[in-house]
C-alpha cells in the first residue's frame, strides 16, 4: 500500500511540475511578446523623430548649398507646404542606414529580453536535472543494500533459518529510503530541517544501514562513538536533520567502501572539537591523488587507482548537505595510503 501511495504521489508530483513548467514557458513567451511590442513601439517612435530631424537638417543644408540663408527660412513650414529642398541620393542613403540601425536595435532588444526571460526556465531545468541525478545516486546505495538483503533472505530460506531478523532489516531499509526521498524533496524546496540531532546516533544508523554492503566487499567498519571509549560521554548534538546527516555519512562511507581493498577496514570516529561536531572517516584505499578538491565537484571521478567507477556525485552531495547545515567536508591530510574525510558541523547552542 505504501508503495502504491508513493507511486501515485510521484505521478502527481511529475504532473504538477509539468504544469508549472508549461505555465512558466507560457508566461515567459507572453512576457517576451509584450516587451518586444513595447520596445518596437519605442524604437519606431525614436526612429520617426530622428527621421524628421534628419530631413529638417538636410533641408537646411540644401538651402545653404543653393545660396539661401536657412535662418531666413521657416524650414518646418516649408516642408509642410511642400517647398523644401533635399538631395535624393543623400536621403536614400540616410534612410538605408537608418533602416539597418532599426533592424540591429530590434535584434539586440529581442536578444536581451529573450535571454532575460529564459534564464529562470534554464535555471529550473538545471535544478530538475540535478534533482534527478541526485535522487538516482541517493537511491542506488539503499537499493544495493536491499538487493544484498534479499540474497541473504534467500539463503536463510533455503537453510531453514529464521527470516524475521532480515525482514525487519528490510523494513528499516524501506523506511530509510523513504526518509532519503523526503529529505531530497525538502532540499529541493530550499527548506531546512533545524532540530537537535545526535550526530553519534545518525552516524551509527548510517553505519548499520551500509554494513551489509561493506561485508559483501570484505571491508570491516570500525566505529568509535561518543561514550564508547572516545573520552566524550555527552552526546554530540547539532542543529540539523538526522536524515540529512545520515545521507552525508552514507555517501562518504559508500565511496570509502567502494575504493577499499578486501580485507581492509574503514574507521569512523565522532567527536566534539572547538565548538564543532567532527566526523572522520578513513579508508585504506589508493587515495585521492594530487587534487582531492576536484572530487567534490559534480560528476568528477577519481583517477585510475581503483576499479570502481561511479558517477562522481557522492562527495559533491555530501558537501552540499554539510553546507546546508552550516558545516563543511574535506579530505584531510593523510600520512601514507588511504583517504581521510573530515565532516564538521557547528554544535547546537
Amino acid at each position: 500500500m505504501a508503495l502504491g501511495i508513493f507511486g501515485n504521489g510521484g505521478e502527481r508530483g511529475r504532473g504538477d511540475r509539468n504544469d508549472r513548467g508549461g505555465r512558466e514557458a507560457t508566461r515567459a513567451a507572453s512576457s517576451i511578446s509584450l516587451r518586444m511590442v513595447v520596445a518596437m513601439s519605442g524604437i519606431t517612435a525614436i526612429g520617426l523623430v530622428m527621421l524628421v530631424v534628419g530631413v529638417i537638417l538636410g533641408s537646411r543644408h540644401e538651402f545653404s548649398e543653393h545660396g539661401i540663408d536657412p535662418n531666413t527660412v521657416n524650414t518646418a513650414a516649408s516642408i509642410m507646404q511642400g517647398t523644401w529642398v533635399i538631395d535624393i541620393k543623400k536621403a536614400i542613403l540616410f534612410i538605408g542606414v537608418f533602416g539597418v540601425c532599426i533592424i540591429l536595435a530590434t535584434g539586440v532588444v529581442g536578444w536581451y529580453f529573450s535571454r532575460r526571460e529564459i534564464a529562470p526556465i534554464q535555471e529550473a531545468m538545471r535544478l530538475q536535472r540535478n534533482f534527478v541525478a541526485d535522487a538516482s545516486h541517493e537511491l542506488k546505495t539503499p537499493l544495493a543494500v536491499i538487493g544484498a538483503r534479499t540474497e541473504l533472505l534467500e539463503h536463510r530460506l533455503k537453510a531453514g533459518r529464521p527470516l524475521e531478523p532480515v525482514i525487519d532489516d528490510l523494513k528499516d531499509d524501506v523506511t530509510r529510503m523513504n526518509d532519503v526521498i523526503n529529505d531530497l524533496l525538502l532540499a529541493a524546496t530550499s527548506a531546512l530541517e533545524n532540530v537537535p540531532t545526535d550526530v553519534g546516533k545518525a552516524v551509527e544508523d548510517a553505519v548499520d544501514s551500509i554494513r551489509l554492503l561493506a561485508d559483501s566487499h570484505g571491508v570491516t567498519l570500525d566505529v568509535m562513538l561518543p561514550g564508547g571509549g572516545s573520552g566524550h560521554d555527552a552526546p554530540v548534538i547539532v542543529s540539523g536533520g538526522e536524515t540529512g546527516i545520515r545521507r552525508c555519512v552514507v555517501a562518504v562511507l559508500d565511496n570509502a567502501i567502494a575504493h577499499s581493498p578486501a580485507g581492509s577496514s574503514v574507521e569512523v570516529r565522532v567527536a566534539a572539537e572547538h565548538g564543532q561536531a567532527v566526523v572522520t572517516i578513513r579508508d585504506h584505499g589508493p587515495g585521492l591523488g594530487d587534487d582531492p578538491e576536484r572530487l567534490f565537484h559534480r560528476f568528477s571521478r577519481a583517477g585510475g587507482g581503483s576499479d570502481h567507477q561511479g558517477y562522481g556525485l557522492g562527495l559533491a552531495l555530501a558537501r552540499d548537505i554539510a553546507v546546508r547545515y552550516g558545516g563543511w567536508i574535506e579530505a584531510a591530510p593523510t600520512a601514507g595510503e588511504g583517504t581521510t574525510m573530515r565532516l564538521t558541523i557547528p554544535l547546537a547552542h
